[in-house]
């Protein structure tokens, strides 16, 4: 236990200096700082390309994004690749897949910070397999040292985990794949944070033999031996909903209370129900709502319909043809052979399919697109023509018949047999026309 309690003293200091040289303004000590610009909203990064919410701010060590997520590396002394968001979120919820680095001595670190020195985190350890600390500050007082707590988790060296932070305006919960491991009431002695914080991933030497600061090395794990890195830490995806709407937080007196905090446009505390709804559509892969989605859902159900109408115009027409065709059938010899022939429009690729009948032949070319008026039109046009041409084949057969019969002798039934021709044809024109 007194390890332990060493650990978590060390480690309260270490943060507090680090976060007293990085904090550029504290409004508890000035009256001239800038607001802070707000996230007012929710948002999920994988990192496969260089992020819109989070920027390098240490420029020394490597960070690249890839379609893994990003990676940031130690490869040397000095190195402490670190990204922080341009937004501010006046309590809300953090929830990252990250794989800490390996390595004697190597920190990674996700931690939320505000302007006054409100603090609350996550570390891991590179040479700890078993476990990570979660800890918290509030206005950077160090004066006590048993704030910090450790959480078994299996090889975070190794394996990508899901941590979650939900800062809550009345308690601060830790997650582990889901599950809590941690909650501070707001009712603690130590302070509550309770002011606008950014956020940050981070990765450096704790083990560091030049670090001057007293038990740093023995709290992160020992001494760092650059010579066996490089060590990377992998963040693969980030998602952040702030529970507070507005375009920027400041800080209306000295206090650091929320009651201090103003809310331009908006409202502190003022979205944790639509938060909570928007956090869940990210976590499971979901798009936000928006009435833009809604248009678009629109857009593809009238340009359903569009097609569908289209279709059945098409289907309408063929229908018509085969009505023509059935008639030239019943008006011509059972013994001749009937063919239709049906299209549909051909704006793009068209397949073809012959089926053979012992009286019919039917050719049917089919659109792997939607049909449109025109090619409604065309198809009546084309199957028109082809009716036609089917008369007047079937007109040619009926007097061929009737020559036959004259030349056999049978002076005026063949006459008969002629003029029935002729009558058929009139009859069968009539009805194309018509």
């Amino acid at each position: 236990m007194n390890y332990l309690a060493s650990k978590i003293t060390l480690l309260a200091l270490l943060f507090s200096s680090i976060a007293s040289a990085q904090s550029s303004c504290n409004p508890l000590s000035a009256t001239s700082c800038s607001p802070d610009k707000a996230l007012g909203t929710s948002i999920s990064d994988s990192f496969d390309e260089e992020s819109q919410y989070f920027h390098n701010i240490t420029h020394v060590g490597s960070i690249t994004y890839s379609d893994s997520g990003v990676a940031m590396t130690l490869a040397e002394q000095g190195d402490n690749p670190t990204i922080q968001s341009d937004f501010y979120i006046m309590y809300g919820k953090v929830e990252v897949v990250l794989k800490a680095a390996n390595g004697t001595g190597i920190v990674s670190s996700f931690y939320l910070q505000s302007d006054d020195l409100d603090e609350i985190d996550i570390e891991w350890f590179g040479g700890d397999t078993t476990q990570f600390q979660s800890n918290y500050f509030s206005k950077g007082n160090t004066t006590t040292h048993d704030r910090g707590e450790y959480h078994g988790v299996s090889t975070p060296q190794d394996t990508f985990h899901n941590y979650t932070i939900d800062w809550a305006m009345d308690k601060t919960t830790w997650y582990l794949d889901g599950s809590s491991v941690r909650v501070l009431e707001n009712s603690t002695s130590e302070g509550y944070p309770q002011s606008p914080m950014f956020i940050k991933f981070g990765i450096w030497a704790g083990g560091d033999p030049e670090l001057d600061e007293e038990g740093t090395i023995e709290w992160a794990g020992g001494e760092t031996d650059y010579s066996q890195g490089p060590f990377t830490m992998y963040i693969e995806k980030v998602i952040v909903t702030d529970y507070s709407t507005g375009s920027q937080y400041s800080y209306s007196d000295q206090s650091g209370s929320w009651e201090s905090i103003e809310a331009t446009d908006g409202e502190v505390y003022g979205r944790y129900e639509k938060a909570q709804v928007e956090f869940a559509e990210l976590t499971n892969g979901e798009s936000l709502s928006s009435d833009d989605d809604t248009t678009s859902v629109s857009s593809a159900t009238s340009s359903t319909l569009s097609r569908s109408t289209a279709s059945s115009s098409v289907e309408s027409s063929s229908s018509s043809t085969t009505t023509i065709s059935s008639t030239l059938k019943s008006s011509t010899s059972k013994k001749s052979a009937a063919t239709t022939s049906s299209r549909t429009g051909t704006s793009s690729s068209v397949k073809k399919t012959s089926t053979t009948t012992p009286s019919t032949k039917s050719e049917t070319y089919k659109s792997t697109s939607s049909a449109t008026s025109n090619e409604v039109t065309s198809t009546v046009t084309e199957s028109s023509s082809s009716a036609t041409k089917s008369a007047s084949s079937t007109s040619s057969s009926l007097t061929s018949t009737a020559s036959v019969q004259e030349g056999s002798g049978s002076g005026n039934h063949s006459k008969l047999n002629f003029l029935e021709a002729i009558t058929a044809y009139i009859i069968i024109t009539f009805s194309i026309i018509y």
